[in-house]
């Protein structure tokens, strides 16, 4: 089916309406949108996830099953099409379909970190207690394999252990072996010999001692337990791990003696194990589901679902199949031909599924989010924001297009790229406040900004920026090395100049951004 111009348009608003719908978590009418849209492309698969989506959040999981079903079917290469058919199976109590389902899953993207934590419960709600320790450890939900550990006995328990290099709680040290007396050691392999499944020969874990001469302590071998076949995708086999995954990124913590050798004898610095330089403020990308992460180092993920908007300065790193378009302002509704890119670089429209990684610069990331809030923004110190966001480009009055705000409200966050934190200054009942033009970065609420000459001799620039009415003024810091204002003699003011002619644009911006719709 192919989909007209105006079509396309048409589904689009209902698909914007859909997602703004399931937000509020008014999923009747959510299903309607998305429903409107299918009747434009029936065959559409994201609108057909977005339905699935609703109906699971609204508990319906035997109207979300088919749908999954059926995208699983259309796409069987699409990881997350099976990680979500798998959650539905949970849901209606299937952990044998789940476990099939979320196995595919991270067969297809192995690097999946959801899927492994899902199949820990699958496989615990199907009685599979060893691989549902196993899974629970790999994904770092100690709790969990906690509470399943009672279900383990102490070979399968300590086999994991030994396979994983860790436990519950912590990295895994291997006991020393128990030293037996001779009687102890007839004792323990009568019983070996006694819990032997039928129709083996010999034991599982077989205990020797020496004929003669004192007594020592017997070999215990290991035997790791049976290696299914969702175990080995889980898990490569022991002897291949060593070939397929390196020692240094096999946990997800440093090794526990980097401290012991931070130093040298004589007082340098010895290097650190491979493990830390591959865990400490490790970036996972894929790990999570939120639009923006800000990483322990301070580096900013950015997952697009469908499109977000962004500046591309640092971004070194992405992932998933995404397109990119330069943004243009928008006003009164509309977009312009005016690019969005005042005082930084333009920021683009990204669309498709995956991420961007940015690292920062000299202006470190700070991401807010928004509930049904406003907030004002000078134009460069808006690095990101989500495209569930109403927003709006525009001026302070009173400048003339020197002072570029861009308005957000709605829900959704925005990621703003500052070189020092913002300060916040609660605006004073009935009280006016004085920034300097050129330090104002923004404000929350119902705040009036209007363009003003300083006092004379005072310590503003040449134009500061009057804020009334109720909210918080947002100043940003002058930056290092910044000119320091010096105070000229005082000089007999000068006659009041005529009242400067507001461009209607401006105006309108003004009005129209301060005003509750």
């Amino acid at each position: 089916m192919v989909t007209t111009g105006p079509d396309r348009e048409a589904m689009d608003q209902a698909v914007a309406r859909g997602s703004e719908l399931l937000k509020h978590g008014k999923f009747e009418d959510a299903l309607g949108a998305f429903k409107t849209a299918l009747l434009i492309d029936g065959d559409n698969p994201k609108v057909l996830a977005l339905l699935g989506l609703t109906h699971f959040r609204a508990s319906e999981f035997d109207k979300a099953r088919p749908i999954y079903e059926d995208l699983v079917e259309r796409a069987p290469t699409d990881a997350s099409h099976r990680l979500n058919l798998g959650l539905v199976y949970l849901k209606l109590g299937d952990a044998t379909k789940a476990i099939t389902a979320l196995e595919a899953s991270r067969s297809l993207d192995p690097s999946q970190g959801r899927a492994v934590s899902y199949l820990g419960l699958a496989y615990a709600r199907a009685g599979r207690y060893t691989e549902a320790y196993r899974a629970f450890l790999i994904a770092g939900q100690t709790d969990f394999a906690s509470e399943i550990e009672q279900n383990l006995t102490p070979t399968e328990r300590d086999g994991i252990h030994q396979q994983l290099g860790r436990t519950p709680t912590g990295p895994y040290e291997p006991k020393p072996a128990p030293v037996r007396t001779p009687s102890q050691q007839d004792l323990a392999a009568k019983a070996a010999v006694a819990a032997a499944p039928q129709g083996l020969s010999s034991p599982e874990i077989t205990i020797t001692r020496e004929e003669s001469g004192p007594a020592t302590a017997a070999p215990v071998p290991v035997v790791p337990p049976r290696q299914t076949e969702s175990m080995q995708f889980v898990l490569p086999p022991v002897d291949r791990q060593a070939a397929d995954i390196s020692k240094a990124v096999k946990t997800a913590s440093p090794s526990a003696a980097a401290d012991m050798f931070s130093r040298t004898r004589s007082g340098g610095t010895a290097p650190k194990p491979l493990s830390e330089l591959a865990t400490e403020d490790l970036v996972r990308p894929i790990d999570d589901d939120e639009p923006f992460e800000l990483a322990p180092g301070g580096a900013l993920v950015i997952r697009i679902e469908e499109r977000a908007m962004t500046r591309l300065d640092g971004i070194h790193v992405s992932g998933g199949d995404l397109a990119f378009e330069i943004a243009m302002r928008r006003s009164r509704g509309h977009l312009t031909d005016e690019r969005f890119d005042f005082g930084a670089s333009a920021m683009h429209l990204v669309t498709g599924k995956g991420y961007l990684i940015a690292v920062p610069g000299k202006r470190p990331f700070t991401a807010v989010a928004l509930d049904d809030d406003i907030l004002y923004l000078r134009e460069d110190l808006v690095f990101a924001f989500e495209s569930t966001l109403r927003w709006e480009n525009g001026n302070v009055p009173g400048l003339r297009g020197k002072l570029p705000v861009v308005l957000f409200r709605g829900d959704g966050a925005v990621v703003i790229a500052s070189e020092k934190p913002l300060v916040r200054i609660k605006l004073p009942a009935s009280g006016v406040v004085l920034v300097d033009a050129a330090r104002l970065a923004g404000w929350i609420g119902r705040v009036i900004p209007r363009a003003v000459v300083p006092p004379v001799g005072g310590p503003m620039g040449e134009i500061c920026v009057e804020c009334t009415g109720e909210g918080v003024v947002l100043v940003e810091p002058a930056p290092e090395g910044a000119a320091v204002f010096v105070a000229k003699p005082v000089e007999p003011p000068p006659p009041e100049p005529a009242p400067a002619e507001i461009d209607p644009e401006i105006a309108d911006f003004a009005r129209d951004l301060n005003d509750e719709i």
